[in-house]
């Protein structure tokens, strides 16, 4: 981990409340993997004291992207950054997505802004010629729906799911997974996922349920995002650990829900 003043390149609205961030950081952006996470100051001034932890979108060394939603008043700082200006970034942080040595089927399962980590994983996993790679997204409506074309120009089978039926299916992104399951014999992959408790608690069931490896990057409230407030800890069945030190990426089948 290193702190850098990065030079942001551009920063647009790709969705009401939803943006794009490109920086320019080359000794960070090397190192960064799918996964881990930065955290960056979003003003100059002591308020918001704390800063706001954010995954790698896509990683294109020297440069990286972060996709966030504006939900308070540092993303809302974020906001407002234009090109040439310098950010202060903390990173890269935590644990990333452990990649298969040997190609396998494998399932992306994002739900929301849970999407934003998942991009560069896919993009990984496509260079590695795994067998078939699935993206399922979930969201509320089509116009809070993410990074749908991106995978769909990775050459990836994108199934959407969303809450009102605006677009894709109607359901919920599990009902695509285990729609999936059920519609192909001897289906054994490997499942990623970002997004909401409520959803990752599903995913772990139907893993569980299929005996299928299973790893999520977990949304928690980060801190410090070094492991001393021990802010962000969650409870596994080998003990409590720290999102921001130990993952943030887990084995669902390790995480004891709350």
């Amino acid at each position: 981990m290193k702190q850098v003043l990065g030079k942001v390149v551009s920063n647009s609205e790709v969705k009401p409340e939803y943006f794009l961030m490109e920086i320019e950081a080359p000794s960070l952006a090397g190192e960064a993997k799918p996964g881990q996470f930065l955290t960056i100051r979003c003003g100059n001034a002591t308020s918001p004291l704390l800063r706001r932890p954010l995954g790698f979108h896509r990683i294109n060394d020297p440069r990286f992207q972060v996709l966030y939603e504006v939900v308070g008043k540092g993303t809302r700082l974020l906001s407002e950054m234009k090109a040439g200006n310098k950010v202060d970034i903390l990173g890269p942080m935590g644990n990333g997505f452990k990649i298969p040595d040997k190609p396998k089927d494998v399932v992306i399962v994002a739900g929301g802004i849970g999407v934003a980590p998942l991009v560069a994983l896919a993009e990984t996993l496509a260079g590695k010629k795994h067998k078939r790679i699935y993206a399922v997204i979930g969201a509320r409506d089509r116009k809070s729906l993410l990074c749908e074309r991106d995978f769909r120009d990775m050459g990836i089978e994108t199934l959407v799911a969303t809450d009102d039926g605006s677009c894709g299916r109607k359901c919920f992104a599990t009902q695509i997974l285990e729609d999936l399951f059920s519609a192909k014999r001897d289906f054994s992959p490997v499942i990623f996922a970002c997004g909401p408790e409520a959803m990752l608690q599903k995913v772990a069931a139907i893993a569980r349920k299929r005996k299928a490896e299973a790893y999520a990057s977990l949304e928690e409230n980060i801190a410090c995002g070094v492991g001393a407030c021990l802010g962000c800890a969650i409870e596994t069945r080998s003990g409590y650990k720290l999102v921001c030190e130990d993952g943030p990426v887990f084995n669902l089948n390790e995480v004891v829900w709350r």
